[in-house]
């Protein structure tokens, strides 16, 4: 496929994961307001990231200076459409891999069926994990791969 673009900053990149479970099924409007709020917000922030919906299954990666991080977090925390599953990792990098991702945002519908169950699949060992299972580069390309196949929100 391709890799991920890397960036060096002057302070360390703490980056973030967490599963989470959506209470209902995500609206376009729901999508609408998550990237239209996150892509400003972020950017103040100099946060970067994506986040993966698929049916019951939400995905998210975060990084960025660790306060920004954090403080973004128990926002997310505190978000009723969805319940947090699970804390996969917190951790610092030198670099991101995320690089040029403010926020993206995609409902996973129509993507190749391989690719979908390379996700699920991955989400599964993510689920089960022992605690700080990192997220490796190869993961982010899945990541970024099946974002690319989401369509845009409305």
């Amino acid at each position: 496929m391709w890799e991920a673009i890397q960036q060096k900053e002057d302070y360390p990149i703490f980056r973030l994961t967490y599963l989470s479970s959506p209470v209902r099924p995500f609206t376009d409007a729901d999508f609408d307001d998550i990237e239209s709020k996150s892509i400003e917000a972020n950017n103040e922030r100099d946060v970067t990231g994506l986040l993966i919906v698929n049916d019951d299954r939400i995905l998210q990666i975060l990084e960025g200076r660790e306060d920004a991080v954090r403080g973004l977090y128990a926002k997310i925390e505190a978000d009723d459409r969805h319940t947090i599953t699970k804390l996969v990792f917190t951790g610092e990098d030198e670099e991101r891999m995320l690089l040029t991702w403010s926020m993206v945002v995609r409902s996973v519908t129509s993507i190749p069926t391989d690719i979908l169950e390379q996700y699920a699949q991955l989400y599964v060992e993510l689920l089960n994990a022992e605690p700080q299972y990192e997220i490796t580069i190869d993961h982010v390309d899945l990541f970024k791969t099946v974002s690319l196949f989401g369509p845009l929100p409305n």
